[in-house]
């Protein structure tokens, strides 16, 4: 059997939308220290394995190592070997031919003419290679880790997000029972007592979906990385210490390690490098310059959103610190008998909002640095 075989296969794949089979393919022992591979196997996923963790165990990594590997094995590594398959395979289906005089097989062999045309025009356009493919595997990949990171961080937005809500719900509470014991006074209606407790129940609705919002993050977070969504491991590990690296950050030297990494350049580089005739060269690098000034637009605009994110995070700090003066005096003025245990609560809720606004703010702060983090380093939208 020839070697167009399997690719003759995954066209037919595509055609009929078949689904190939998932296939496990995991980095050798020795690729590892016997210390990386006991981190990686534990029951704890930190944030600082996220990157190790696709790469040896999401399925759709797994699956591209396999196909790449087994690209290079059936159809070597230059362009010229892809353009060859697809001349193969052209041959493979014109030898198929009845040659009868029969309607259906004329319909047949009309098809197969049109379908060899086809494969043989692709062939002398070819631009890919085994390196093409290797770089938009590994475009896929950093995308994945960029994703699992955003996942990470939501999760713990989330339980900030469910933290505020239970504060609010006893505030709500307070409330209640505050408008409950004027009612018995004359002071509020039988219809303030019911939108008191309206309000406890419509946010005891609020906390179960955030709380189902934080499984299903869980959930997708660790299947992402290897887990089964019913396994329970611990979730830790938010980088910290940001700030001294926001403040070394150089726009000017980062667009410039942007344009060296982009995938999407580095790719149409390769086919500028692949092309052969004029015209193909002269339209790659049209879409090479769009590419560059893309870049540098998308690395910009991912820099003015951190900077954005670090002005709210400092004001979320100023705000925290001044209600945590207020929180003094509230103290003061409870030991002396100056305001009421309902005023006492709703003070100390009012400098937890804030407080966990600062630390919500923090972690937009910390998602936005990532995003900066991968613009610089291959992901920047080029298009």
């Amino acid at each position: 059997m020839r070697r167009m075989s399997k690719l003759k296969i995954l066209l037919l794949a595509g055609v009929m939308g078949m689904s190939l089979p998932i296939t496990s393919m995991a980095s050798p022992e020795f690729s590892r220290t016997a210390g990386e591979w006991s981190s990686l196997r534990d029951n704890v996923l930190e944030y600082g394995e996220i990157a190790d963790l696709i790469h040896e165990y999401n399925v759709t990594v797994q699956n591209n190592r396999y196909e790449y590997n087994e690209f290079i094995k059936d159809y070597g590594k230059k362009k010229d070997d892809v353009a060859q398959a697809y001349r193969d395979l052209a041959d493979d289906l014109e030898a198929e031919k009845s040659g009868d005089d029969s309607a259906m097989s004329r319909v047949s062999d009309l098809q197969l003419d049109i379908q060899a045309k086809q494969l043989r025009e692709q062939a002398d356009d070819n631009l890919e290679d085994s390196e093409i493919h290797y770089l938009s595997y590994s475009q896929a990949e950093d995308n994945l880790v960029l994703s699992a990171q955003s996942k990470f961080i939501s999760y713990y937005k989330n339980q900030l997000e469910l933290e505020a809500a239970e504060a609010q719900k006893k505030t709500l509470e307070n409330t209640e029972t505050l408008t409950a014991a004027k009612r018995q006074a004359g002071m509020a209606t039988e219809a303030d007592v019911l939108s008191a407790q309206e309000s406890v129940l419509e946010q005891e609705k609020t906390i179960s979906g955030l709380k189902q919002e934080i499984e299903r993050t869980r959930q997708e977070l660790i299947i992402m990385l290897g887990w089964k969504g019913s396994d329970q491991p611990e979730i830790t590990g938010l980088p910290d210490n940001i700030m001294a690296e926001l403040d070394s950050i150089d726009l000017q030297a980062d667009q410039e390690t942007a344009l060296e990494k982009n995938y999407t350049l580095r790719i149409n580089r390769k086919k500028l490098e692949n092309a052969d005739d004029a015209d193909s060269k002269a339209k790659i690098k049209n879409t090479i310059s769009g590419n560059e000034r893309q870049i540098e637009v998308s690395v910009t605009n991912a820099w003015e959103g951190l900077q954005t994110g670090k002005l709210s995070y400092e004001q979320a700090v100023s705000d925290a610190a001044a209600e945590a003066r207020n929180m003094e005096q509230a103290v003061q003025k409870w030991s002396a008998g100056m305001i009421t245990r309902y005023d006492y609560e709703q003070q100390q809720a009012a400098l937890t909002k804030k407080e966990l606004a600062v630390k919500t703010a923090e972690l937009n702060l910390i998602d936005l640095l990532e995003t900066y983090r991968w613009n610089v380093n291959g992901l920047a939208s080029a298009e």
